[in-house]
């Protein structure tokens, strides 16, 4: 009898202790063969958040107190991987369906839900993608060009024009405006004109127009082999060219060579000095005619002309 009490007594305290083991066994959550610890199915208590003092390298925002909070550098697919056994947790599974669409949504889809979970993020990997996105508008902003120099200081030498130094503006490629003056080896004179340059530089038609003082020619003359005569103590003239020509150069240095015609006018003075006086002998045979110019006559010439020049453009 008192055999059968006591194994009585020995198997109801057996059955307690495999009970009470069995309740604690049950409370130990399970890990995985990669070390990671598995949610339990029958947890009912989640964690709140992480600990401030978690590291910057950890996910920030709610995850269960039973599962492993893998480190932001380990990379989204293993944050995904993580999340996949919070079934049981409310709320886990729409967490890891978001983080696996920014993995298969690409770049630029990436972009919108890395926004619309911003909490989710480290404050570093937002700053840096921000930086990012900020050096590529940058890089691909459109370089605007640059404007062609409107002044410049112009140089030719041709005939009739002498040697004639101007200031040139160019309002637009197409278009050239020059005034100056210059010296044609008897007086000095001025001239201004237009330029028009249908593709900004090649073919030109240019239309000027000037004038010279009167001026002392017997100096030339003589240097040409010609001897002196007071018609030449006074030669002045204004002029017009019409040319058409080449411009060679578009932007910094124009050289060019225009050729065309020039209308040429003004006084002839001094005319009654090489008119010679009649003499008794001439008189005896013309009678009373004799040759008087009562002023100064105007001429007009039309010659061709030509010069060659070059711009240089410095603002």
């Amino acid at each position: 009898m008192r055999s059968t009490l006591k194994m009585v007594v020995f198997l109801g305290s057996l059955l307690g202790v495999l009970a009470a083991s069995r309740s604690l066994l049950g409370r130990v959550p399970d890990r995985d063969p990669a070390g990671q610890i598995r949610s339990d199915a029958g947890a009912e208590d989640s964690a709140k958040s992480v600990s401030p003092d978690a590291g910057a390298g950890q996910m920030l925002g709610p995850a269960p107190a039973n599962t492993h909070v893998s480190p932001v550098d380990a990379g989204l697919s293993d944050i995904a991987a993580a999340s996949v056994h919070a079934d049981a947790i409310p709320g886990a599974r729409d967490t890891a369906d978001s983080i696996l669409q920014l993995q298969d949504a690409g770049e630029a889809d990436g972009e919108q839900i890395i926004q619309s979970h911003a909490a989710d993020l480290p404050v570093g990997a937002e700053s840096s993608k921000q930086g990012e996105d900020m050096s590529v508008a940058a890089t691909v902003a459109p370089v605007s060009p640059k404007r062609l120099p409107i002044f410049g200081l112009m140089a030719d030498i041709g005939v009739p024009d002498g040697f004639i130094g101007s200031l040139a503006i160019r309002p637009w490629k197409w278009l050239r405006f020059c005034a100056g003056g210059g010296a044609n080896g008897i007086s000095y004179g001025w001239r201004t004109g237009i330029t028009l340059l249908p593709f900004g530089q090649g073919p030109s038609a240019s239309l000027e127009y000037g004038g010279y003082l009167d001026g002392d020619a017997n100096a030339m003359a003589k240097t040409l082999g010609f001897g002196s005569s007071p018609v030449l103590q006074r030669i002045g003239y204004q002029y017009t060219n019409a040319h058409l020509g080449l411009d060679f150069g578009s932007r910094r240095f124009v050289f060019f060579l225009h050729g065309g015609v020039s209308v040429l006018w003004g006084q002839i003075h001094n005319l009654n000095a090489v008119v010679p006086a009649p003499t008794a002998s001439d008189a005896s045979v013309t009678g009373t005619t004799q040759m008087v110019v009562p002023q100064d006559p105007n001429a007009r010439v039309v010659t061709p002309s030509v010069k060659l020049g070059f711009v240089v453009y410095v603002r």
